[in-house]
């Protein structure tokens, strides 16, 4: 397991993503990120309080959370438990996040033990609809309509994955946009683990 969160703690040093405050000044608030923006097992004691009061923890039992997807069915974290979840907190006007969603999908199609689900913050249904829908994804979308899980999971800015394995236990996160590949090398270091 330290493998898998030097491995994500790497990603989250030489990464950057979109500030989440507004869509407009999207591409003006892009910003470095530090490993102390990642949670990890290693600075959750320093996160303190924060992290004690949304019970979120590296090496813990993830939060579990229930959002409806775009076709208005409920969809829970835990339905996902057996497989390796990549939770992907997104927003359609994230200019990052729009370059991270055909890896997403690349992921989603080829890799059998793992599940994408995306989570758009605060946008409306058919806003997030017709984006999915114009860019072909196929991976499933949920909607955190007040912002709420977002703020459980500590996200601060788009993208933000966090990696969740078989039994439901949070592996860690990274704080910007990835690629395939580095997506894959997660996933990799995540099987050889176990």
């Amino acid at each position: 397991m330290k493998k898998i969160l030097l491995m994500i703690l790497v990603l989250a040093i030489v990464g950057s993503g979109c500030s989440k405050s507004s869509p407009e000044k999207s591409n003006e608030n892009i910003e470095e990120q530090s490993p102390e923006d990642i949670v990890t097992e290693e600075n959750t004691e320093t996160a303190g309080e924060v992290a004690e009061e949304f019970d979120i923890a590296v090496g813990k039992e993830s939060p579990d959370f229930t959002l409806k997807n775009l076709d208005g069915e409920e969809v829970s974290l835990s339905d996902y438990r057996g497989k390796i979840v990549l939770i992907n907190f997104w927003a359609t006007w994230c200019t990052w996040c729009d370059k991270e969603m055909p890896d997403l999908q690349k992921l989603d199609d080829e890799k059998d033990d793992l599940v994408v689900l995306a989570v758009d913050v605060m946008e409306k249904q058919d806003v997030v609809k017709e984006y999915i829908d114009n860019g072909k994804y196929d991976f499933e979308v949920v909607l955190d309509e007040d912002g709420e899980i977002a703020r459980t999971y500590l996200v601060s800015g788009f993208p933000t994955s966090y990696f969740v394995d078989e039994e439901g236990v949070l592996l860690g996160g990274v704080p910007r946009a990835m690629t395939y590949e580095e997506m894959t090398s997660v996933l990799e270091s995540i099987r050889e683990e176990e």
